[in-house]
């Protein structure tokens, strides 16, 4: 599995079991490199692909945020 699968994943399981709920603020780009020492491109895809499952919406200005 890709590591932006994996981020993506992990990711979709905290919203699964609520430690981030609707309208929480997913860890800006920078973050996730940061704590999970991976490329920004790798977030960015991990972050597009929650959004493409419905988890997730980009706001402008305002990072990703969960969804439901």
């Amino acid at each position: 599995m890709s590591l932006y699968q994996t981020l993506a994943d992990d990711t979709a399981r905290l919203i699964a079991e609520g430690v981030l709920r609707p309208g929480d603020r997913l860890p800006s780009v920078r973050q996730s490199c940061r704590i999970h020492g991976i490329a920004p491109v790798t977030v960015t895809q991990a972050y597009h692909t929650l959004e493409c499952r419905g988890l997730s919406e980009a706001r402008p200005k305002a990072r990703y945020c969960g969804r439901a």
